[in-house]
């Protein structure tokens, strides 16, 4: 994104008011955050996200801004850092959701730069020396072959094929495996690139640039939810956490009570054994981290549920290397679809077209004959076919289908995101939180607090950037000392399963546009998750415990404040949009299948009630939030409706 001079400078104004230089630490203008942010803007395809971002600019150094927040009729260049930060502050606990939202979007996109890119010419990062963070895991082996063969475009394509599936992860990769094993010919279009484990080096910044949606930086419109999903062949299965839920019985039987008869049923539960005995969950590789260990004995000290993780991983390093697994497995031990779906889809012919993405699907009297689309490069790929599936997860997959004409209203609808966040501890000992198993055991204790609806607990390795992600910012000062502590702090992960939706729309160029806000109901479950996770810490024996709120909230048992305190604390700082810090690895639910069209998208065998032989065989299909990490789950729902599709197209 190209800037003005004026927009440059407010932006570089706006780092240094963050991250000031100070002793031992860069500042953010140093690091070379403002040019970074610049160019992550590229990653937001929506030209509307990008002209508000310049008129926030263009207004921030004007002195009647200055005027308004703080009283100052001076330039923000000109004023103190004290009334820098003021200025900073204002927007952060505005009663207006769009300044909240605009704070956050900068407070992280800052964070997340400040902590990932390296130093000058690929340097370690001074930031990582204050840290104690190694940083990446070793150099790039590019040389090695890549044991897939997919096709880049490079020149307009027209395919043809009978079946062409919009997506590779768990939904795309396994429909192809199941089709193409029953003789289909089968082409899988992926926009993202392939990488494979021999570019698995761990460096934060092009991980996330190469592997996530929108570089890591993609978000809800109003920000205040940060959506995590793979763009790269395999999708998100590449970068998950390897854990593998089953479907509950109890979500089964509400899926089943939704018009989906079959997810009690016996050919269901042979799609989920079909499922965990391809990729391998096991619970052979949960060594408990040091980081565990405080979830652990948090956990026993309070008489809690507390269980071991499945996984789907095969000679899982369950140390160093296994940390850095949202960034791709190094070793190949993760069980994602490239090594499995995908490798016995090419096994049967399947053909795969990378780094191109699907327009539209074209509809011709009502029935799917193919997918237009198009790649990075900018080459047509146009494809003729006798059925489409849509894989390509719950944001792009409405999308889509609304781009192809079709006008449902469940499509879009429904949206499900299991709102995550870290309530942290600092404790005495060392953790190195970014090491170790990613997700070894979990506790179901609130599960249920009412009805199938609470929330889960799990950990995750703390690289920096996830670190980050939630770290209140106040001023520098606090912020950088608590950075300082990072190897000595340990986050419990408070995962909702939502009962209320959001929804996705398109705008005027056709890109999707995700709209959600936690209902009354869902923010008391995660408040009790809040005040649960403390209570793990605190019997866990943390010394200081904060939680991801945007006003500082912090308490430390047995020397100041309490959890009563800390929960009027949380209470005070606000629950609602913006006021803290929420993520999404599970997006789900915006395509639901269903008994009937007035109440779903899709019929229980995927087919859109609007077009035949169009299916969507993704989480988009969930009827609700699964409650658990999804992966088993939409792997089950594709190997089930793909098998069904092969036989009706035999």
């Amino acid at each position: 994104m190209e800037l003005t001079l004026r927009q440059k400078s407010a932006l570089e104004n706006i780092c240094e008011t963050f991250l000031p230089r100070a002793e031992g630490w860069p500042s953010a203008l140093e690091s070379g955050i403002p040019q970074a942010i610049a160019q992550a803007m590229d990653f937001n395809p929506r030209s509307n996200a990008g002209k508000e971002f310049l008129q926030l600019l263009d207004l921030w150094d004007s002195p009647l801004h200055s005027l308004l927040t703080v009283g100052r009729l001076k330039k923000f260049s000109s004023l103190s850092q004290e009334d820098r930060i003021r200025i900073l502050l204002t927007w952060a606990d505005s009663r207006i959701g769009k300044r909240r939202a605009a704070f956050q979007a900068l407070r992280k996109a800052i964070g997340f730069l400040y902590v990932m890119l390296p130093g000058a010419n690929g340097a370690r990062s001074p930031v990582w020396e204050r840290l104690g963070y190694p940083g990446p895991l070793r150099e790039k082996s590019n040389s090695l072959p890549r044991p897939l063969s997919v096709i880049v475009p490079d020149r307009e394509l027209e395919l043809s094929c009978e079946v062409c599936i919009v997506g590779s992860g768990a939904g795309g990769g396994t429909a192809a495996a199941v089709l193409a094993a029953a003789g289909k010919n089968v082409i899988v279009l992926e926009a993202g690139a392939y990488y494979d484990d021999a570019d698995f080096d761990g460096a934060e910044f092009s991980s996330f640039r190469n592997l996530y949606t929108e570089g890591g930086f993609a978000a809800t419109a109003d920000h205040s939810v940060g959506l995590l999903a793979g763009e790269c062949f395999g999708g998100t299965t590449v970068i998950n956490y390897c854990t593998s839920f089953r479907t509950p019985d109890e979500i089964r039987t509400e899926w089943a009570a939704a018009g989906v008869p079959w997810f009690t049923s016996d050919e269901y539960t042979r799609s989920l054994d079909a499922v965990c005995e391809r990729l391998h969950v096991n619970l052979d590789h949960n060594r408990v981290s040091r980081r565990e260990q405080v979830l652990d004995r948090g956990l026993r000290a309070l008489g809690w549920h507390v269980e071991a993780m499945p996984r789907n991983v095969v000679g899982c390093d369950q140390g160093k290397v296994c940390g850095y697994c949202g960034y791709g497995c190094a070793l190949g031990a993760k069980q994602s679809a490239t090594k499995t779906w995908l490798a016995d889809a090419q096994q049967h012919g399947a053909r795969f077209v990378v780094e191109t993405r699907a327009l539209r699907v074209r509809i011709e009297a009502g029935t799917a004959t193919g997918v237009e689309a198009r790649s990075k490069s900018g080459h047509r790929v146009s494809i003729r076919c006798k059925a489409v599936v849509s894989a390509c997860g719950s944001i792009h997959t409405p999308a889509l289908l609304m781009r192809s004409g079709l006008r449902n209203e469940h499509i879009g609808r429904h949206l499900h995101l299991h709102p995550v966040s870290n309530v942290c501890g600092a404790f005495e000992e060392e953790i190195r939180p970014w090491e170790g198993t990613m997700q070894a055991i979990y506790s179901d204790e609130h599960r249920y607090l009412t009805g199938n609806f609470g929330v889960k607990y799990e950990t995750t390795a703390l690289q920096p950037v996830i670190a980050v992600a939630v770290l209140p910012w106040r001023e520098p000062v606090q912020y950088r000392s608590l950075l300082e502590k990072l190897s000595h702090i340990s986050a419990i992960g408070v995962l909702l399963r939502d009962r209320d939706g959001g929804r996705v729309t398109i705008d005027r160029e056709g890109h999707p546009v995700t709209h959600y806000a936690l209902s009354s109901f869902d923010r008391a479950h995660l408040r009790n998750g809040f005040i649960g996770a403390a209570r793990i810490l605190e019997a866990a024996g943390a010394r200081q415990i904060f939680s991801p709120h945007a006003k500082w909230c912090s308490y430390e048992p047995g020397r100041g404040g309490s959890l009563d305190t800390f929960t009027k604390a949380m209470d005070s700082a606000g629950w609602d949009s913006g006021r803290l810090a929420l993520f999404s690895f599970h997006i789900q639910g915006t395509a639901r299948l269903g008994g009937s069209p007035r109440t779903s998208a899709a019929n229980p065998e995927g087919q859109v009630w609007e077009g035949r032989n169009l299916y969507v065989m993704d989480s988009s299909s969930f009827p609700s939030a699964s409650g658990v990490n999804p992966m088993i789950s939409i792997e089950a729902i594709a190997h089930r409706n793909a098998a069904a599709l092969a036989a009706r197209l035999r």
